[in-house]
């Protein structure tokens, strides 16, 4: 128990502190001479990059003063002593050639290095504080002046050439790479140290109210994406068996390693504070009267007080590096597998999911890693010292940690399936929001908000659900890990005082407050190993998640050459283009098989035009995918030509830039002339023209801003710019008038077009014959080549082909004006503009925002709120007053052990039972409820906007909300703060100790508020602009990985993957940018807090130094005065970096709380309120629209000021008539459903349906019950059941879907996927002895069980749709939507419109589609307005005197044809 004393006696005995400093000194300048030789050739090696300046000039003459008066004192000295040891000698030959070096080197490092040396800092620094030793140790007060005087004058000679050679060189100087460095590049060793780099930031956010990521400092190059992208994925391609955990060490293998050093440095510092506070009681309890000891004690505190916040700053910053470096590793690599997996593999936002969720789990697992090693050390050097304290009771604790460690095995049994199915839940709510996001536009068409709404919200509900299990695991494994902290202090404690009582000894202060400190270490650190158990499941689960997606890759089958990266020509001497022998293709999906292609054999000469015709489903997409090598083919051949193909798909993906940025793509060499003659092939020149920004008009998510023959027009332009020698057109002119058509056919395809002039070789979709005979070549498909040939020798050959494709001679053409162009669909809003969103997040970025925390408690329940701060001030107050009781209890001497003992246990009980209220109440009420209630304010938010703003907002940064910040919002925000109030009400109960055990500390007070109050006006305002512009910065992120899932076909096809990483990797730099600094202020705040922490324990060691003799004339109670207070500071120094954290971890998770709370007060609503008028209330009330009688008088629209959509619109629809749309493409006719709907404000006019103004009715009632929309653009939830996306309303029983399926012939598709019915024995007949009805009833059981298994699927799980399938089953919601209206309890005639949607599929199925309008719209009597380019089938059902045709042009009604009267 006397051994750290005797050994403390026993060296102050051998090593007197004039020998120390003796061995010191001349140590230092021989460590710097032996390290000079190598830091030299490393700078030789380097060219020049910094010219000398007035920096360098004063720097050569401070370090040749320097050289000249270490050499003087030298001599001085050595002159003065006369005779020399042998030690003298070589100090005194030491100092002068060290300081010889450091001329050189200072010559070196400023013309050849960015920063300022760190050797010389070092040295000078230690050399520096050897002399301020020298000079103020009591002992060697007997030097005479002169001597004293020689060390001032070089110690100040030292601080000089410190400070200038710790000067940054400014922004002129260039790194090993030719590059201007960072500010952090460019500091010193305590620049980096205490981060007085990050000041500049400080100044300018406090000044810059509204600072943007160009106003922040670059990372630098270690940090920067695309070096880590390419060393991880090197890596990974590397590795036999690549296991994602292994690729990620090896990649960062330097980093990771550079984190040891420092990590252990924490640990010695951390453990000497114990050790110093032994020493300071024995001297505070001792009548020592040597001076040098009291000296010793106190530069004792100020170096492990000092050392540890210097080590913990660098510590925790190379950790933040290192996770900044894995998080950009991670997203590379999920981008670049992105780009190799199959198409569907990343698809619905799964990409999303895995970054926003399971790459930042993953992210945090160095930091457990190295905290895991570092706290067994911290066990292991804990016990020694808990040894020499408390002697045999030492293994205590480990009895208490092993019977708690078995609550983690109980951890490692359940934590992993329940975290994976959280994740799971939460990427199925991340994949429906994405793919509601895209599709909005056709979701409030369909008057699907509601139900897409509610979808949302029960996945949110489930996602929550599968989070209570896991949270409540959490829940018992910290109940355990508190026990564990708090009780074993307290039973270590209470059996030293029982032996020590029995043995007629007292528990003293030199044993108390000692053990106290050490078990608070060894316990803290054995607690925190056991709270690492479940982040590291959870980090494995997302490990295990992320290995499995990286696993997946596409297997590109074809055979070609290889692609030229550095031209676009790659045109192969071969003869054929395209050569596929025997091709076969087969759908698999859930161990079921369905054959799409069989034996197909095709030769495309080079410069060939070729046209692929055939039905639906006949599998002319899937073989163009094939051509691509986005198919797995399961038999035969492709061979190519050419890697590089220029793609035209069905539904066309555009990325998010602006028109001549999409058109051009990464092209390097653009060619004005080129580009305007391909615009105004592919007539988009009065497009441009007449949209508000030309062809610098964004075209939004999707193509969200263009019209649906504009995207195709813009994807046909982007296929022709590219002049690539293949290119494949899957039917991209569905969506335009015959005129336009017409034109754009003979400007490609003609003899003089241009993909004729480029000899470019074409492999077209189409199920139009209109110009068929421009081709060279015509294959007819139905699952094999049913025919091939030149088109005038197959028109007459086989009738089946009369069946297979569509005629021109049976197609009516709409006519239309090819020289006059369509504007946009949509509200055009100008892009540079920022959004309400935006505008609003800038305001209160610097002065924050008080009414957040109100918003959220209001969110989590006030009450849940109150009682979880009341548990944490219950739990502050009985986990900091033991200590004070402490010190009662060994003033005491022994007396009323047992009353001091039941004491303190009571005391840790209280405070046990306090934190597990704490933590009840954040996972049980607090987290889920503010969970759900703002996620659904938020979809209801951002379902109920209008199109403006989806147009003006991207998608990735909607998104952004849903995933980033409703996490922080489920996972941090409510923890966050929990953790604040309790680290607020133990620093206030801790400082209350402290000037209560030592009054004359009050007068700090004054300086310690006024320091806190400077640092927190500079940080905050800095901190909340920052955590806004991190948040924000990641939705480039998120958008650049939706783009790249959803148009990954044809980035591959073009060969722009390259370009597509460029474009991720400049993303996720400026992402992090704010990130990485945010991080830095954190460690600057940190530095700051733990030096005045030190400063504050360095003031009692030397107060208590100072009155030495006083306090020890009072008695044994100064021993526990110092003792309380210095074991408070310790944990107050833990307490503090837990408030930082927590601090910091709230201002994130407000400035979520924030956004969203932004989103819903400044987001514009597209719904009307209904109006007061009895007539409207009641007939919405009631059965509406009960007969569809559409009246539109004089009604306008426009998009904007410059864009006028139509005008003076008049239509008298009577109920149950036919009216079909016509006209070209961008007259209007769209725009006027769109109006219907309300997705486009009407300027004047008025619409009524049955008498009703719908302007005075709600738009979702109006979209749900009014009218019943089947759009171009199939929309389908992917991750919904086959029954949701039929029947959202759920009123339809399962017989009557099958029987709409079958009626457009999709039954028999979806149920080829076979899915296992359940058991389905009719016990019931069995019993009641009618067995003759068992088998009957046995089989329609398991037909029905068969049909629901098939309607409850997954869309996503079934087979797959082509293009025409999916309008089908548009076509069979309609149906589905129009019987429940028709059958429920107020039946309802709602008005049918048609917005083309027959566009996609051949003339059978079109004439089959509009058989199904006939009998189940126009049959029962319903109203039906479609819009549609092509008249040939549906002419035919015309109904003479009763239907019409309107023709529109340039937005007015040109004429409107009655239907001739048959004879």
């Amino acid at each position: 128990m006397n051994s750290l004393s005797s050994l403390s006696s026993s060296l102050s005995t051998r090593l007197s502190p004039q020998l120390i400093l003796d061995l010191v000194s001349p140590a230092l300048s021989v460590a710097f001479v032996l390290l000079l030789p190598r830091r030299l050739r490393q700078l030789s090696r380097r060219p020049a990059k910094a010219r000398d300046g007035w920096l360098g000039h004063v720097k050569l003459f401070a370090s040749l003063l320097f050289l000249s008066l270490e050499t003087a004192a030298a001599a001085f000295l050595s002159l003065r002593l006369g005779s020399v040891t042998h030690l003298q000698l070589v100090a005194s030959v030491a100092a002068p050639v060290a300081a010889l070096g450091l001329v050189v080197l200072s010559r070196l490092e400023h013309q050849r290095s960015a920063r300022p040396s760190d050797l010389i800092s070092v040295y000078l620094w230690l050399s520096l504080l050897c002399d301020v030793v020298h000079l103020t140790l009591p002992s060697l007060r007997h030097l005479d002046s002169h001597a004293r005087a020689v060390l001032a004058t070089r110690a100040v000679a030292k601080l000089v050439v410190l400070i200038v050679e710790s000067l940054s060189k400014g922004p002129d100087v260039l790194d090993s790479r030719g590059h201007v460095p960072t500010p952090e590049e460019r500091s010193g060793v305590f620049g980096r140290v205490l981060f007085l780099w990050v000041n500049g930031v400080l100044r300018r956010g406090y000044y810059n109210t509204a600072l943007a990521v160009s106003d922040l400092p670059p990372i630098d190059y270690k940090l920067a994406a695309e070096p880590l992208r390419s060393r991880i994925l090197q890596a990974w391609t590397q590795s036999r068996a690549p296991w994602l955990p292994r690729v990620l060490v090896k990649s960062l293998a330097g980093p990771f390693v550079s984190v040891v050093v420092p990590r252990l440095c924490v640990v010695i510092f951390r453990y000497a504070q114990p050790v110093l506070i032994r020493f300071a009681i024995d001297f505070a309890q001792s009548a020592d009267e040597n001076p040098d000891t009291g000296y010793l004690v106190v530069l004792a505190a100020i170096a492990v007080y000092g050392g540890l916040a210097a080590s913990t700053a660098v510590y925790q910053h190379s950790l933040n590096r290192l996770q900044v470096m894995i998080r950009a590793a991670l997203t590379g690599l999920m981008h670049e597998r992105t780009l190799l997996a199959p198409s569907d593999a990343f698809s619905h936002g799964r990409i999303v999911a895995l970054v926003t969720t399971d790459v930042v789990a993953v992210e945090g697992a160095a930091e457990m890693f190295h905290e895991i090693w570092a706290r067994l050390i911290e066990v292991i050097v804990g016990t020694v010292l808990l040894h020499r304290q408390v002697g045999r009771l030492w293994p205590v604790p480990y009895i208490i940690i092993v019977a708690c460690s078995q609550t983690s095995r109980y951890v490692a049994k359940h934590m992993k399936s329940r975290q994976t199915a959280w994740n799971v839940a939460t990427q199925k709510r991340i994949s429906t929001t994405t793919a509601a996001l895209v599709s909005i536009k056709n979701i409030k068409m369909l008057g699907m908000q509601d139900a897409v709404e509610r979808q949302m919200i029960e996945l949110r509900k489930h996602e929550l659900a599968m989070a209570g299990h896991v949270r409540r695991i959490s829940f018992i494994y910290n109940a355990s890990a508190n026990a564990l902290g708090m009780f074993t202090p307290v039973i270590t404690i209470i059996l030293f005082a029982v032996l020590a009582r029995l043995s007629g000894r007292a528990l003293d202060t030199k044993t108390a407050f000692p053990t106290i400190a050490v078990l608070g270490l060894v316990t803290h650190s054995a607690n925190m190993v056991m709270t690492f158990g479940p982040r590291a499941v959870t980090a494995y689960a997302s490990v295990e998640r992320l290995q499995d997606s990286l696993q997946e890759a596409r297997q590109d089958e074809r055979i070609g050459p290889v692609q030229d990266a550095h031209s676009n020509s790659t045109r192969s001497p071969a003869r054929l283009a395209i050569s596929i022998k025997n091709l076969s293709i087969a759908w698999q999906r859930n161990g079921a098989s369905k054959t799409v292609l069989d034996g197909v054999d095709l030769e495309v000469a080079l410069g060939k035009i070729v046209v692929c015709s055939g039905p639906v489903g006949a599998g002319k997409t899937t073989l163009a995918r094939a051509i691509l090598g986005e198919t797995p083919i399961t038999a035969g051949t492709i061979e190519l030509s050419t890697r590089r193909v220029a793609y035209c798909a069905q539904t066309p993906w555009l990325a998010n830039k602006t028109i001549k940025e999409v058109i051009w793509g990464p092209c390097a060499d653009v060619d004005e002339t080129w580009y305007q003659s391909v615009t105004q092939a592919c007539c988009l020149g009065e497009d441009l023209a007449a949209l508000p920004e030309a062809d610098g008009t964004v075209v939004g998510g999707d193509g969200m801003n263009l019209s649906g023959g504009q995207r195709q027009r813009v994807a046909l332009a982007r296929a022709v710019f590219q002049r690539y020698d293949v290119a494949i057109l899957d039917d991209p002119f569905s969506a335009l008038d015959g005129n336009t058509e017409e034109l754009i056919v003979k400007n490609l395809l003609g003899l003089g077009g241009l993909f004729r002039r480029l000899g470019t070789t074409v492999f077209w979709i189409t199920n139009s014959t209109h110009h068929f005979e421009l081709v060279d070549h015509v294959i007819v498909l139905d699952g094999r080549i049913k025919e091939q040939g030149h088109w005038s020798q197959l028109k007459a050959k086989d009738q089946l082909i009369a069946k297979l494709i569509h005629h021109a001679d049976d197609e009516q053409r709409v006519p239309g004006d090819g020289s006059k162009q369509a504007t946009a669909v949509e509200e055009k809003v100008e892009w540079s503009s920022k959004t309400a969103t935006q505008t609003s997040a800038e305001t209160n970025r610097a002065t924050g925002d008080l009414s957040l925390y109100g918003y959220y408690f209001a969110s989590a329940g006030v009450a849940n709120v109150a009682m979880m701060v009341t548990c944490a001030a219950w739990y502050s107050f009985f986990i900091t007053f033991p200590q004070y009781w402490m010190k009662w209890w060994t003033d005491a001497a022994g007396s009323h052990t047992t009353f001091y003992v039941v004491g303190y246990a009571l005391l840790y009980i209280m405070a046990w039972v306090s934190t597990n209220g704490i933590m009840w109440f954040r996972v049980e009420r607090i987290a889920p409820i503010s969970g759900l209630f703002l996620h659904k304010r938020l979809a209801e938010t951002v379902l109920r906007a209008p199109l403006s703003y989806f147009s003006a907002t991207d998608t990735g940064t909607i998104l952004n909300h849903f995933s980033q910040d409703i996490q922080l919002v489920d996972k941090r925000l409510a923890m966050a703060v929990s953790t604040l109030g309790v680290q607020a009400f133990r620093l206030g109960m801790q400082a209350s100790l402290i000037f209560a055990v030592q009054p004359i500390m009050g007068a700090t007070l004054p300086l310690c508020a006024a320091i806190v109050y400077v640092v927190q006006k500079f940080y905050l305002r800095t901190t909340r602009q920052l955590r806004l512009l991190e948040l924000e910065s990641r939705s480039a992120v998120l958008t650049t990985l939706l783009d790249t899932s959803r148009g990954v076909e044809t980035i591959r096809a073009f060969g722009w993957q390259r370009n597509m990483a460029d474009e991720a990797s400049h993303n996720l730099d400026l992402s992090r940018r704010p990130w990485y600094l945010l991080m830095c202020l954190h460690r600057w705040l940190n530095v700051v807090l733990d030096l005045l922490v030190a400063g504050l324990a360095i003031s009692i060691v030397a107060l208590s130094v100072a009155l030495h003799d006083t306090t020890t004339a009072g008695g044994g109670g100064a021993g526990g005065k110092i003792g309380v207070t210095l074991t408070v500071i310790l944990q107050a120094n833990a307490a503090l970096t837990g408030l930082i954290r927590s601090w910091t971890d709230l201002e994130v998770s407000l400035g979520a709380v924030a956004r969203l709370r932004t989103v819903e007060r400044d987001t514009p609503q597209d719904d009307r309120v209904v109006s007061d008028g009895a007539a409207e209330a009641e007939a919405v009330a009631k059965a509406w629209p009960s007969a569809g009688h559409l009246e539109i008088e004089n009604l306008s629209a426009s998009y904007n000021d410059k864009a006028q959509a139509f005008r003076d619109v008049t239509l008298d629809v009577a109920p149950g008539q036919t009216v079909v749309v016509c006209g070209r493409t961008g007259s209007g006719k769209s725009s006027l459903l769109l109006s219907l709907l309300g997705l486009l404000e009407t300027q004047s006019g008025k619409v009524t349906v049955d008498g009703v103004d719908i302007s005075r009715v709600p738009c979702a009632t109006v979209r749900q019950r009014c009218f019943v929309t089947i759009a171009q653009d199939a929309f389908f939830l992917s991750q919904a059941a086959l029954r949701f996306n039929l029947d959202s309303s759920g009123t339809l029983a399962d017989g009557e879907l099958v029987g709409i399926l079958d009626k457009v012939g999709l039954w028999q598709h979806f149920a080829s996927a076979e899915t296992e019915p359940q058991d389905s024995v009719t016990e019931n007949a069995h019993a009641s002895g009618d067995a003759a009805r068992v088998p009957l009833l046995a089989a329609q059981r398991q037909q029905h069980q068969k049909n629901s298994a098939v309607l409850d699927t997954p869309l996503a799980s079934l087979p797959a749709l082509s293009g025409g399938q999916a309008q089908l089953l548009a076509l069979a919601r309609g149906v589905a939507q129009s019987r429940s209206s028709s059958s429920s309890s107020s039946a309802s005639k709602p008005i049918v419109l048609l917005d083309e949607a027959t566009s996609s599929v051949d003339a059978a199925t079109e004439a089959a589609m509009y058989d199904v309008v006939r009998d189940e719209f126009v049959g029962r009597g319903l109203t039906v307005l479609t819009v549609t380019h092509r008249l040939g089938a549906f002419a035919a059902r015309i109904r003479p005197g009763r239907d019409v045709v309107v023709y529109m042009k340039d937005g007015r009604v040109e004429n409107v044809v009655a239907s001739p009267v048959r004879g």
